[in-house]
């Protein structure tokens, strides 16, 4: 026999005197139970062989005596683009008519075959954070004639003449569109199994596993003994990056059945998944998105309806962690767990995260999502009839179901896609913005401020001044104008940026293109931008000039009138001083928005955000659009319609 000591110090701050001290009970013959004695052979038990030296033998036992992972199931490890930013878009922010779609019957060679007939985009898993059971998938990847751009980057063969592979890492295409389970490769987070819609496709951050009865093998698979049976043959410390290789869950045992347990898993997953995804509904960036959590439906100030959100999010994690709590329960029994080995996995799962994840409960973030919606309203993004009552959510569909390339939220035709402006019923109950592009000009048709207003009195009728004076003593601003123009934190644009950024793509998609001073704005809905749209904006612009420049000219003949000395006129000359640096404020805005307007370059959304705004680098108070700016005049980015326009114009370095 080969017997050996080790000690678990591992939650220890004094390791070298607490293990002193075991050392010193060790020689008193005094029980320690962080000191374990093994013989080294029985580590081979466990594939790897790792030094989990504090399990039990029965633990041990489980990897001889149950049936791995790959016994029934058959995982992807999927792609690796070798390129995101060129090959990887936010799900909103490209064409939603080139997103592909489907329902629960579309087979994976009908859903290939919309990839040749404009469909370009297709969901694609990429990791995330962590969130089991459901996390809707925000990325796409461009997939166009079944991937055929990302394959056709093609090299030869060294080990091979005459030959060529793709030199893009394009693993498993054949398992691409089904439905599955898949989970974040690599984190520092607990493992956390989640449900792969139907039709999409798997990138390697973000790999896949499909099984048998897949919903009740979830809640095996999200168990702690699972999950404990996973992670100790990593061999990590709590706060490291862990790396869930394909490898790692192909040898980790199953139970030899789950039928006996097979409906009571299925009804305590669905439940966790369905409350899960009804959350979504309030979170605009997901494709469930129906209407803001705060709403004209109820009759409650602001404040108590975050207040009572709040309570309910927090029911809905007690519901969450009973149905886990019987999902563990099942699994012991699955495994034939030992109180004592129970004790010990659980200690593991201690500080396992909330099931239900990071969810705005607080006022102010709440607040803003209902902003942020109302303006999305006004440029017809949503469909303001959810938020009034007058027209109801549909229910949620399949949780395996292919997303959708619309929100049910969103202002859409029977198609399932986008309403244009002159689509809109007759009867709809808000005037949309036709050309997407409003301004902060008070008393201006178009302005941002009476606009949202209109909306406010839409969905609360009388109370819309109430509603707003609120909104504003939550959101710490003085006026709702204060709010929209401050760029930073705490004002509208930093917040909508942080709220569509995702797996490191930045793609705001309200556009905030302010002068110097902060005194005049034109917002740009992205959705909507085309080759007119800087044009349309410059004409606003134009216009707010010259008509400031008429008044500059009124106020400096009201003074010659009046003639010399006294507070009216001082009065008036400080405020033809300020006009005058408006106006000079105004010109400069001009300048600038003519400079962007004039390079006549077409917009094409599958650039993505930040290629598509970086032209307008001098009136957007946000650093990425001139650091893509700089890089696209220094020829980067050559295969975009942006960087290939400015090369035919002679724009590029070089």
């Amino acid at each position: 026999m080969n017997n050996c000591s080790f000690f678990r110090l591992l939650k220890e701050d004094e390791k070298g005197s607490h293990l002193a001290g075991i050392v010193k009970s060790i020689r008193n013959n005094q029980e320690k139970y962080s000191a374990f004695l093994i013989e080294t052979t029985r580590f081979r038990k466990v594939p790897g062989s790792p030094f989990a030296y504090w399990i039990s033998e029965k633990i041990r036992d489980i990897f001889h005596d149950y049936p791995k992972f790959d016994s029934n199931g058959v995982t992807a490890k999927g792609l690796s683009t070798s390129d995101d930013f060129r090959f990887i878009r936010t799900w909103w922010e490209v064409n939603p008519h080139a997103i592909l779609s489907g329902t629960e019957e579309t087979t994976q060679e009908q859903f290939v075959d919309q990839t040749y007939h404009g469909k370009t985009w297709v969901p694609c898993t990429k990791g995330g954070d962590y969130s089991p059971y459901y996390a809707d998938i925000h990325l796409v990847a461009n997939w166009k004639e079944n991937g055929q751009e990302m394959k056709s980057w093609v090299v030869e063969n060294p080990n091979d003449p005459g030959t060529t592979h793709w030199s893009r890492n394009i693993r498993s295409p054949e398992l691409y569109f089904n439905p599955g389970l898949t989970w974040t490769h690599r984190t520092t987070s607990p493992i956390g199994f989640r449900i792969l819609n139907r039709g999409c496709i798997i990138g390697v951050k973000g790999p896949a596993a499909f099984y048998p009865n897949t919903i009740p093998m979830l809640g095996v698979m999200q168990s702690n003994t699972f999950k404990f049976l996973l992670n100790m043959r990593l061999g990590a410390a709590d706060a490291a990056a862990r790396s869930y290789d394909i490898n790692l869950l192909l040898n980790t045992p199953v139970p030899n059945s789950i039928k006996p347990y097979e409906n009571q898993l299925f009804s305590f997953v669905s439940t966790i998944i369905v409350n899960k995804r009804r959350l979504e509904n309030h979170n605009e960036q997901s494709h469930l998105f129906a209407y803001p959590l705060l709403n004209g439906c109820n009759d409650h100030p602001l404040f108590d309806q975050c207040t009572a959100f709040s309570n309910n999010v927090k029911k809905t994690e007690n519901q969450i962690k009973k149905c886990q709590k019987t999902i563990d329960d099942v699994a012991y029994d699955l495994y034939n767990i030992s109180y004592n080995d129970r004790k010990a996995i659980e200690d593991a799962a201690a500080n396992n995260p909330s099931i239900i994840g990071s969810v705005d409960i607080e006022p102010t973030p709440l607040v803003a999502s209902l902003i942020s919606y109302i303006l999305g309203t006004i440029f017809g993004r949503w469909d303001i009839r959810y938020a009034t009552g007058e027209k109801e959510p549909p229910e949620l569909p399949d949780p395996f179901a292919p997303l959708l390339a619309c929100s049910p939220g969103m202002l859409q035709g029977e198609d399932g896609l986008p309403l244009e402006p002159h689509e809109i019923p007759a009867d709809y109950p808000l005037a949309v913005d036709g050309d997407g592009i409003l301004v902060d000009d008070e008393g201006h048709p178009d302005d941002i401020i009476a606009r949202i207003r209109d909306v406010l009195t839409i969905i609360w009728g009388d109370r819309a001044d109430a509603i707003e004076k609120e909104a504003c003593e939550i959101l710490g601003m003085k006026s709702l104008r204060d709010y929209f123009r401050k760029p930073t934190a705490g004002g509208f644009w930093d917040d909508h940026v942080k709220r569509y950024s995702k797996s490191r793509r930045k793609a705001p998609i309200y556009w905030l293109l302010q002068s110097a001073k902060k005194n005049y704005a034109i917002w740009i809905y992205y959705p909507r931008m085309d080759g007119d749209t800087l044009y349309k904006a410059l004409r606003y612009a134009k216009d707010k000039l010259a008509m400031e420049e008429r008044r500059f000219e009124d106020m400096k003949g009201e003074l010659s009138q009046l003639g010399t000395g006294g507070a009216a006129v001082k009065r008036l000359e400080k405020e033809i001083d300020g006009q005058e640096a408006f106006i000079s404020e105004l010109h400069e805005f001009v300048e600038k928005m003519e400079r962007a307007a004039n390079l006549d370059l077409i917009p094409e959304h599958d650039d993505g955000v930040v290629l598509t705004i970086a032209p307008l680098h001098e009136l957007v108070t946000w650093k990425e659009p001139k650091k893509y700016w700089d890089e696209l005049t220094d020829g980067k980015y050559e295969w975009s319609s942006i960087g290939k326009q400015l090369r035919e114009k002679g724009m590029v370095k070089g």
